[in-house]
């Protein structure tokens, strides 16, 4: 009996061994998540990226600005290929004005450069109107919103907001974003798609193979037991 459990507790002592020390290199890790930064760095890796399957959830949205393009990608806003806003639930459309280009989403009015630097954000406070659904010029080039109440015309300099019931104007629609542009923002989505604190915590928990994973580490708290009681048996019966 004593040469029986001698053996296999060496035995599940080196299986264990492996699992001890994924579990302590992770869990360190994620100790010191915040001084680590584990949240702002992602994997770019496209094998890990696929296994995850980070894509958005939506189709891509675009729309032309003479030869920019504003799209939104998931919940992601970029202008070509700068992102300029994240969260994003809804974009309405965007129109250049005064060397600039403005963006209507969420109830906000984005002025952003032609390079991605954001100038100003309009929201309610500075008189954007409640529902808005779409953005436009109407015919002396001026800016106008389309709210839940009607159309609002406005002049940014001075933030003056004068509602009309319906302004004959050029609409922003949306159109197809072109599929080289449409493959450099996937990418570029993708990659801040997976924090390496997720991947760290998935291999700590065993999620990282899914149910499986969950059940192999659930063996190795097993295998700890049994080498905790084994031991500890070999140990009386030495005293």
């Amino acid at each position: 009996m004593w040469v029986f459990i001698h053996k296999w507790h060496r035995r599940l002592g080196i299986i264990s061994a492996l699992f001890v020390i994924l579990l302590v290199i992770t869990g360190l890790l994620l100790n010191h998540t915040g001084v680590l930064q584990l949240k702002d760095h992602f994997v770019q890796n496209r094998l890990l990226l696929n296994l995850y399957n980070i894509n958005p959830a939506e189709k891509p949205l675009g729309f032309r600005v003479e030869q920019y393009w504003i799209s939104l990608i998931g919940e992601r806003l970029y202008l070509d290929g700068t992102e300029i806003n994240d969260g994003v639930d809804n974009l309405f459309g965007a129109v250049n004005q005064d060397s600039m280009i403005v963006v209507a989403f969420d109830g906000q009015l984005l002025l952003v450069t032609p390079r991605g630097q954001i100038v100003e954000r309009l929201t309610d406070t500075q008189g954007v109107p409640a529902g808005m659904r779409a953005i436009g010029k109407a015919a002396d080039g001026s800016l106008v919103i389309r709210g839940s109440h009607g159309d609002y015309q406005v002049n940014l300099d001075n933030l003056d907001w004068h509602e009309e019931n319906e302004i004959d104007a050029s609409w922003s629609t949306p159109s197809a974003i072109p599929a080289d542009k449409l493959a450099v923002l996937l990418e570029l989505y993708r990659g801040k798609g997976l924090p390496l604190e997720r991947v760290i915590l998935d291999l700590h928990s065993g999620r990282f193979l899914g149910n499986w994973g969950v059940y192999i580490i659930d063996a190795a708290a097993i295998l700890f037991l049994l080498l905790a009681v084994s031991g500890t048996w070999m140990w009386l019966q030495r005293r």
